[in-house]
């Protein structure tokens, strides 16, 4: 009886800590919005003409790109980097945005909606919407294995920092990084993203020969 009720303890312990991953909204966020077909949670309040222009913003980059459907909306989740951003992130709390292939949540790190801009990152809001909103199409286009584990870095991320039209780097940064000789995974991304330019432009633009070819 006691191992019953100690295993059946474990359980609910475990899917208490484990159903957030997958539905972030049972994490009480204090503020709720819907903004052009999306729902937006956030620890910050939300004004709903500025987030309005982001989530217009992120919906017109995304649209450019040609996995996009007509609509691409996403639960979008803004965090301030306390514990809901620790616990939704897990490994990943060194990143400043995220999605997963269960649902697609977008989750982000000290965005703030009233400027378009990440705290602390060279990136706007919107594009960091478009960036993760570009995961989960590919993610549907190409399955998640070829997306996510089988296409290199450079290919899956670079591709969607194109659709973002940003990156974290300025080219000034990237050059020095390379001149220093030193690493970061923002530099994966920079470069990402130039090579992708260049292969479209190549090949007229063909997304479906850029991850056939790499």
């Amino acid at each position: 009886m006691r191992r019953a009720v100690l295993r059946a303890a474990t359980i609910a312990a475990t899917m208490a800590f484990v159903s957030p991953l997958f539905a972030p909204q049972l994490l009480a966020f204090p503020y709720h919005a819907t903004s052009r077909g999306s729902e937006v949670w956030s620890e910050a309040p939300l004004p709903q003409p500025q987030l309005d222009r982001v989530t217009g913003r992120a919906a017109q980059l995304v649209a450019a790109s040609p996995l996009a459907r007509a609509s691409e909306p996403r639960h979008i989740f803004l965090t301030q980097g306390g514990w809901r951003w620790a616990w939704l992130a897990l490994q990943n709390r060194r990143s400043f945005a995220l999605s997963r292939a269960m649902g697609e949540p977008v989750i982000v790190n000290r965005g703030d909606v009233a400027t378009d801009r990440l705290r602390g990152v060279t990136r706007s809001l919107s594009g960091v919407l478009a960036h993760e909103t570009c995961h989960g199409m590919e993610r549907r286009h190409f399955g998640a294995i070829r997306s996510d584990i089988l296409a290199p870095r450079w290919l899956r991320e670079g591709y969607c920092d194109y659709v973002a039209q940003e990156s974290t780097l300025s080219a000034a940064d990237a050059s020095r990084l390379k001149a220093e000789g030193r690493t970061a995974p923002a530099l994966v991304y920079y470069e990402g993203r130039r090579r992708v330019a260049a292969e479209l432009a190549r090949n007229g633009g063909n997304v479906e020969a850029l991850f056939a070819a790499n």
